[in-house]
């Protein structure tokens, strides 16, 4: 006897065996057609359930692609102008092959310039499941962070690695969450009366000097100046300094936190080159360090609280006191804070000065023009503002090494680019809702058009008459620009006067051309080696 069961239309035969050797029981009720009237539909439910998930997805994906056919066409967009050769144009696996096979370049962000080079100013890329666009140009740039803004969002692979290391700090927050404190940071980083800010600088940089030999004796700047901005970070905005310069004391613990920031610093920019595969990397080395971190930062805090109550000043410390939630959330604010008060000031200040003693007859020429105004006592802020050429080599050093180098957004929605469209570039370009944009600045400050020519060599001269818009991003735009940056630059003003008053001659003991240390913020991989006299 053949037994016949129809699942989802497929026959299924069972093999034959005897029936009348078994009892009643064992044979069971007999087959009622009725039942199996009734059955049938409820064997069929699992495979109505994927057809329906089929059709919904594939509607979906219907009625997205005539959306974005919508927008394009009511906006005028084309084609975009250049595209990244792929194998897979589908899913992308290009990328993720390059992922685990590709050698990731020495110099990682001259090679994003070479790539705009060879691509133009904005190209597109299939990257594993999702579409990305790179661009350079100002226009688009612009578009993103100010004009239509609204379109964009802080990218996920950004916010949860930033997050999983530092906590949720300013640098991922949005919304009204991010407004609040930002209007907190701007109350604490407005100077209307900059005096007590220059003292409090000027009593750091004299404990800074007296790390720096004056008889030719080689010495990095770089670390001094990680020392600097951070006690005047913690003292200004903290009211307590990590006093990490004081020669006075045992400063193990401080420089241990330095060191596992860095590690921590350097983790977050390498899992957030890896896009959506970032959590596929763990690195113990940096879940450890991270575990120090926050534990120097809770002993920090306490004291620091302490020194506030003492002193019954207020500070940023305790303004974010006020609205944290929790003594976690306190840890997360400093250490968002500390990005940008100490890292994005120290690598100015590395960066400069690896170029300027590298060029000694422009570091005489910086030291001439600083002390035909204040002569050799701290200016105070009128004549910094009087510094003009001080100004220019500060420019340039942005210029060639933005601190924040790179960035990224997301489309919240499908929208636009004015340009990247079209055989000329010059059309509009439709960005789909999801898809990754990454803006360099990197790039964008090497453009000829915008600064004329030999644009990869520092010269301070070339800011005389140059007003480059929105060509020049040192502290980001738009909404999001960087709440920090008259601080940031009042400080480094400040201290590169104090620096050529300080020491007569520069000289550099690297035989090395600068080279990136990708962190989050950019500084020389080989740190700042110099030899001064005074």
């Amino acid at each position: 006897m053949m037994l016949e069961r129809h699942l989802c239309g497929v026959v299924d035969v069972a093999p034959k065996f005897d029936t009348e050797s078994l009892t009643k029981a064992q044979r069971g009720p007999p087959w009622d057609p009725l039942m199996a009237v009734v059955l049938v539909p409820y064997q069929n439910v699992d495979c109505t359930v994927n057809l329906l998930v089929i059709l919904l997805f594939s509607f979906r994906a219907v009625e997205g692609h005539f959306r974005r056919l919508g927008v394009s066409k009511a906006r005028g967009c084309k084609e975009p102008t250049s595209r990244v050769a792929v194998r897979d144009p589908v899913i992308g696996f290009d990328f993720l092959y390059n992922i685990l096979f590709g050698k990731r370049p020495e110099k990682y962000l001259d090679s994003t310039w070479r790539a705009f080079q060879e691509m133009g100013t904005t190209y597109t890329e299939r990257r594993w499941t999702w579409e990305a666009i790179y661009t350079c140009d100002p226009q688009n740039i612009k578009q993103v962070l100010a004009t239509g803004s609204k379109d964009f969002d802080l990218p996920e692979f950004r916010t949860s690695v930033i997050s999983h290391i530092f906590g949720k700090g300013i640098f991922v927050l949005s919304g009204h969450s991010w407004r609040h404190t930002r209007t907190i940071l701007r109350k604490n980083l407005r100077k209307e009366n900059p005096a007590p800010f220059l003292n409090t600088l000027e009593k750091h940089f004299q404990a800074f000097k007296r790390h720096i030999p004056t008889d030719g004796t080689e010495i990095d700047l770089q670390p001094l100046f990680l020392g600097l901005a951070m006690d005047v970070a913690t003292e200004t905005l903290m009211g307590h300094s990590t006093y990490m310069l004081d020669n006075s004391g045992d400063h193990t613990i401080e420089q241990q936190f330095v060191d596992d920031y860095m590690i921590c610093s350097e983790e977050i920019i390498q899992q957030m080159q890896l896009g959506p595969l970032h959590s596929l990397k763990i690195s113990f080395k940096a879940l450890k360090a991270r575990k120090r971190v926050y534990k120097y930062l809770a002993e920090f805090i306490d004291v620091s609280i302490q020194e506030s109550v003492r002193s019954q000043d207020g500070n940023l410390l305790i303004d974010i006191m006020k609205s944290a939630k929790d003594r976690k959330s306190v840890s997360d604010q400093v250490l968002h804070i500390l990005l940008a008060s100490r890292d994005t000031t120290s690598s100015l200040m590395s960066n400069l000065f690896f170029i300027l003693a590298k060029k000694p007859h422009l570091y005489a020429k910086l030291r001439r023009s600083v002390l035909e105004i204040a002569r050799e006592a701290p200016p105070d802020a009128s004549q910094l503002k009087d510094m003009t050429y001080l100004k220019w080599c500060v420019n340039e050093s942005l210029r060639l090494h933005p601190v924040i180098p790179t960035n990224a957004r997301v489309a919240l929605r499908d929208t636009t680019l004015p340009r990247g469209g079209g055989p000329d570039g010059q059309s509009p370009l439709l960005v789909s809702k999801g898809s990754a944009l990454f803006y360099n600045v990197y790039a964008m400050h090497r453009n000829e058009a915008t600064f004329g020519f030999n644009p990869e060599e520092f010269i301070p001269e070339r800011w005389q008459n140059l007003r480059p818009g929105w060509g020049y991003l040192p502290f980001n735009g738009g909404v999001r620009s960087c709440v920090g940056q008259q601080y940031a630059l009042l400080e480094t003003y400040f201290v590169v006067a104090r620096m050529v008053q300080t020491f007569k001659t520069m000289e550099s003991r690297d035989e090395q051309e600068w080279m990136e240390l990708y962190a989050l913020a950019l500084c020389s991989k080989g740190g700042t080696r110099v030899a001064v006299t005074a």
